[in-house]
């Protein structure tokens, strides 16, 4: 694992773990923080009050303090002893008078706090002075300690060692425990600011983040397990889940439309498969039984053998074009090669339905209505187009409708404009049988044919409009079918005058 780079256990962590983990870690530096500012407070505090008590202490001697004799004893009655108002000399009237808020006196080495000065700044209230053991202080060098009187005070202690016992300067400590006090409350109250703000950032982080990519991750898994009905739901617009669910919606619905896609193709393979394989079986197969009659020897009369084999070429005939037809669908699939020139489109048009007049005359063919068909009908339509491969989807329509019981085919050439774009539109209308919705549907679908059965007194296998659709589509055009079942179907085919670029 490289510097840096994550342990494989962070890792692990959910982005929410990692949230909070975060957040706790924050507040922790907080608290270790203000710990630590109250604590070094506290400390200075203290040594500003150790410099008091070195200096109120003053030297040793030449201070007023004399024997122990000299001194009050802490917590005695001044009243009930004589000596304690002689203990009040002339020489220590100077302090008494002087506002301070330390004690001095002398402690003895039995324990015993012999007071000589004390507060006199704390009004009436009763003076308690601290208790100290001689055995936490020291018989060659100052001495500081922090040591408690009855009522719960504080002193902060000075003691100098005498022949006799302690010279005893001590301050109250009251100051001290109330800054730190307020110090404490204000850095709680911070504390307590500082972690509503950071739940409030957790929660805000976890509902618009953190959640939505939960409720991802629960979609994404239903997904998986197949259910593509799923879309993934982010609350908020705007945010990064949003813009994340919003793509992967967009992703599971190509995917959806893919999936659905390659099912119907699969499905019109399978059926594709199955038409091809019905179509070539027959002739196959009258091939197959005229070829075995010869090779038995059962057709011995010349007309039989002549009818047999013309048959045979009928059925051969059948077959290639069948085979033809497919391969021409193969290449268009495989984007055929076009050969684009200036056509008018109303000179093909009038070539192609002289020519299936001739080969269909009990069908009337016309040109935008009933009239002569002449080579230079009303002015000239020009396209951009393969002149040949449009010649034979026109072709295959004209011939669908006189194949299919049509008796009269009309066929109009007109110039359109959709949008910024001129197109040609083509259209074959006819007063056939026409087709179910079902069957127009599909009519473009390979070996779809109008009649229900299989039987080929009609003619083709179902594959010319399928042919004239694909020529339609090389030339980015689009073959548009209305059809309705006993009255006649029309088809346009949609072309644009001029091809766009590649």
């Amino acid at each position: 694992m490289t510097a840096g780079e994550p342990s494989a256990r962070t890792r692990a962590l959910s982005l929410r773990t990692r949230v909070l983990v975060g957040l706790a870690a924050i507040a922790l530096v907080a608290i270790m923080a203000a710990v630590a500012v109250t604590v070094t407070t506290q400390h200075y505090l203290v040594s500003q009050v150790d410099d008091r008590l070195l200096a109120f202490s003053g030297p040793s001697h030449g201070t007023g303090l004399g024997d122990a004799d000299d001194y009050v004893v802490s917590g005695g009655d001044a009243d009930d002893d004589e000596t304690s108002g002689s203990s009040t000399s002339t020489t220590t009237d100077w302090w008494n008078e002087r506002p301070s808020d330390a004690v001095r006196g002398l402690l003895t080495e039995t324990g015993t706090l012999v007071v000589q000065f004390q507060p006199n700044v704390y009004g009436e209230e009763r003076f308690d002075a601290p208790v100290i053991n001689p055995a936490d202080l020291s018989r060659t060098s100052l001495t500081y300690l922090t040591s408690r009187a009855p009522g719960d005070h504080e002193y902060r202690v000075l003691a100098k060692p005498l022949s006799s016992g302690w010279e005893i300067t001590a301050v109250s400590l009251e100051g001290v425990r109330s800054a730190t006090q307020r110090l404490v409350m204000i850095e709680a109250l911070g504390i307590g600011a500082l972690l509503a703000g950071l739940g409030l950032v957790a929660w805000w982080v976890i509902r618009l983040g953190i959640s939505p990519m939960g409720r991802m991750v629960d979609a994404s898994t239903r997904i998986a397990n197949g259910d593509f009905d799923v879309r993934l739901d982010a609350a908020t617009s705007g945010t990064e889940s949003a813009a994340l669910a919003t793509s992967l919606n967009t992703m599971i619905g190509r995917l959806t439309d893919a999936l659905s896609e390659r099912e119907r193709s699969e499905a019109r393979l399978r059926e594709f498969v199955a038409d091809a394989s019905h179509e070539l079986r027959t002739p196959l197969t009258t091939v197959l039984g005229y070829a075995q009659l010869f090779r038995r020897g059962a057709l011995t009369r010349k007309a039989e053998q002549a009818d047999a084999w013309s048959r045979t070429e009928a059925e051969a005939t059948r077959m290639k074009r069948l085979v033809e037809d497919m391969l021409e669908l193969a290449r268009y699939d495989a984007e055929p090669e076009m050969h684009l020139a200036p056509t008018d489109l109303a000179r093909v048009v009038s070539e192609v339905l002289n020519d299936a007049a001739r080969v269909h005359p009990e069908v009337s063919f016309a040109m935008g209505g009933p009239g002569p068909l002449v080579p230079d009908v009303a002015g000239a339509i020009t396209a951009q187009v393969d002149g040949d491969r449009l010649r034979q989807a026109i072709i295959n329509v004209v011939g669908n409708a006189a194949q299919h019981g049509a008796t009269h085919v009309v066929v109009t050439v007109t110039q359109e404009s959709r949008g910024d774009a001129d197109n040609v539109r083509v259209e074959v209308a006819d007063d056939g049988p026409g087709m179910t919705p079902e069957v127009a549907a599909r009519a473009t679908e390979r070996f779809v044919r109008g009649e229900g059965s299989r039987s080929r007194s009609t003619g083709g296998a179902g594959l010319g409009l399928a042919i004239t659709a694909a020529i339609v589509e090389a030339h980015h055009g689009h073959l548009e079918i209305a059809s309705v079942e006993g009255e006649g179907t029309r088809i346009g085919m949609v072309l644009p005058m001029v091809q766009p670029r590649q």
